[in-house]
């Protein structure tokens, strides 16, 4: 059967040439004149491939390319962008968007089919290693906003996952001798990095290695190489703490996410608490995303304006989950019924305040269900674990 291509282009004549060059070749073409209905028919007709037009009025072709990435249904398609600008920096922000390739107009029609055929090969290539391997279980973990100990929960959560306390029941805490351990890696993805000043580790740092390479140089190994191990089992993917945000591009982002997706049996993602471009390539990688948030009449309407958000990107309530963090004792925090009830999510962790514990893990680098296994904490982290492991069969 042929392959579908999608041309997107408000320019009805211009959908007419590219469509026909491409019919010539055995493609079979569906047109879109709007971001809009580019969007719905790529999720609805599923192409193998969509050549996207990047100056269109209402929503441009960057937009519909980040939603295109953010959309689980259709972040795996490749992207063809096809535009009349030809900075360089029109470029950058093509590929920072989203895009698998960038042409500019005019182009010839053997240039044109030449990268629509190196797109469709490498697409076919890429999903005949996926179906060849056990896919991991990805998860974000992602910030409603700042300060609010991301960082903690994933590392926490990661480390009871490796101790295998996600598969064993809540009265089990020691594994039988012939127990599988899973393998679980946590990548820092987060603007400003966080989990190594948690562990306190300034070297062996190995996203800024990772960074050097170009996205189509990446490969599982290569990435394995630059893993940091922790004591516990957990393999780490770690990034400077630094107050300059570290910019990673969507490119990057997909790769490392597909590759470290067989690298583990649960691939575990600090997003920080901005929704940024790179954060939304991620999205379209991940099968759950845990947001993390304080128990305030503040943080709930943050959290509405992300779920929101995540809504139009085309998330659905059973692919989040709610971790609600009580960093202080407070008697006027919303319940857990009244946060269920403003967001229609159902919280999947809470966890207690403890800021002497959290203060003395972060001072000795130690995370805090190793530091007080038998502790409080300790049995809410491995209670968000075996809900997680349940969540992402």
């Amino acid at each position: 059967m042929a392959e579908t291509i999608l041309v997107v282009d408000d320019d009805l004549q211009a959908v007419k040439l590219i469509g026909l060059i491409l019919q010539r070749k055995g493609y079979r073409v569906t047109p879109a004149t709007s971001g809009a209905q580019a969007l719905a028919r790529a999720e609805t007709e599923q192409p193998d491939l969509i050549i996207l037009d990047v100056m269109m009025p209402d929503m441009d072709g960057l937009e519909v390319c980040r939603r295109l990435r953010a959309n689980p249904k259709t972040s795996g398609i490749p992207i063809l962008m096809f535009t009349a600008k030809t900075a360089v920096a029109d470029k950058i922000a093509g590929f920072q968007a989203g895009a698998d390739d960038y042409l500019t107009k005019p182009v010839h029609p053997a240039e044109l089919i030449s990268r629509v055929e190196a797109l469709l090969q490498r697409a076919a290539r890429l999903k005949a290693e996926a179906t060849a391997r056990v896919q991991a279980a990805t998860i974000g973990f992602l910030g409603v906003k700042g300060g609010v100990g991301t960082s903690t929960v994933a590392l926490n959560t990661a480390v009871v996952l490796a101790q295998g306390a996600g598969h064993l029941p809540p009265a089990v805490r020691t594994p039988p001798p012939d127990f599988r351990y899973p393998r679980v890696v946590l990548a820092d993805l987060a603007p400003h990095g966080g989990l190594a000043c948690l562990l306190r580790l300034s070297q062996a740092l190995g996203l800024p290695n990772v960074l050097a390479y170009p996205p189509q140089e990446l490969d599982p190994p290569t990435i394995e190489k630059y893993l940091t191990r922790h004591v516990s089992g957990l393999r780490m993917l770690l990034a400077p703490y630094t107050p300059r945000p570290v910019v990673l591009s969507a490119a990057h982002i997909r790769t490392l996410a597909r590759h470290l997706a067989s690298l583990g049996d649960y691939v575990l993602f600090e997003m920080g608490h901005t929704l940024d471009d790179g954060a939304r390539a991620l999205l379209g990688e991940l099968r759950y995303l845990v947001l993390v948030m304080e128990p305030t009449s503040l943080a709930l309407v943050h959290a509405r304006e992300l779920i929101s958000v995540l809504s139009q990107l085309g998330w659905v309530a059973q692919q989040l989950g709610l971790v609600v963090v009580n960093r202080a004792v407070s008697g006027i925090a919303p319940t857990r019924r009244q946060i269920e009830e403003a967001l229609s999510i159902e919280p999947i962790g809470f966890i207690s305040p403890a800021p002497e514990l959290a203060h003395q893990a972060a001072d000795q680098g130690v995370p805090i269900v190793m530091l007080q296994p038998d502790g409080l904490l300790a049995e809410q982290f491995r209670e968000l674990a075996r809900r997680l492991v349940a969540l992402t069969r």
